[in-house]
């Protein structure tokens, strides 16, 4: 956990080297679980880390990303269910790499893949004997995902929405998928778009003084 934090903290800072850009992002999870016999996105859990990306042409680049995430699924006791409560909770270190493009103004689109370290899992509920670190979990998963972010503030805040759907079973003798809605907002500490606003700024001067 202790490396965790480290990297988390020093990954926005090694973005600040040229061509780079990079910050941190805080937000929430909504997520469920196929196969596990409850429906809806009824988990709520936390997300948060660092990123850094790389600008290789003026609309696209490529972004990397090491955060905290909390998954799984949540059943509430109700009368139509006979007050029956189960919860599934994972804590996972996530390694996102996506291609973002930025043919929107203001906008951003971003695919790509990502892998999970399972951190932790608890099992509990009226009908569960509670259970923590179980072996039924594999320690790691892939996921496919995809997002949509809005920037503003100079491109310095952005808002982003994420899905991320797991590809291998996440559970052990059952075909159990993570889905994942979330939701965070990000704090650039500094953008690719600002190489690219001197490099214009720099030809457009060039012009000028030999024009005159």
């Amino acid at each position: 956990m202790r490396l965790l934090v480290f990297i988390l903290s020093a990954l926005p800072f090694l973005a600040l080297g040229q061509g780079f850009g990079g910050g941190l992002y805080g937000g929430i999870s909504t997520t469920q679980v196929s196969g596990d016999g409850i429906g809806g996105f009824n988990k709520v859990g936390g997300w948060a880390g660092a990123f850094t990306d790389y600008r290789f042409t003026p609309r696209s680049t490529l972004q990397f990303e090491i955060s905290f995430i909390q998954k799984g699924s949540r059943q509430a006791g109700t009368v139509k269910n006979g007050n029956i409560f189960i919860l599934y909770n994972h804590n996972m270190l996530e390694i996102p790499v996506l291609y973002r493009w930025y043919g929107i103004k203001n906008m951003s689109i971003e695919i790509g893949m990502q892998a999970g370290i399972l951190l932790s899992s608890v099992e509990k509920g009226t009908i569960l004997v509670e259970t923590r670190n179980s072996s039924a979990y594999p320690k790691a998963e892939w996921s496919g995902a995809a997002g949509l972010s809005y920037f503003f503030w100079k491109g310095k805040i952005e808002v982003n929405m994420r899905y991320s759907n797991s590809i291998l079973t996440m559970r052990k003798g059952d075909w159990w998928i993570n889905h994942v809605f979330g939701f965070s907002v990000r704090y650039w500490f500094k953008t690719t778009l600002d190489k690219d606003k001197i490099e214009a700024t720099k030809k457009k001067n060039l012009i000028e003084v030999k024009l005159e």
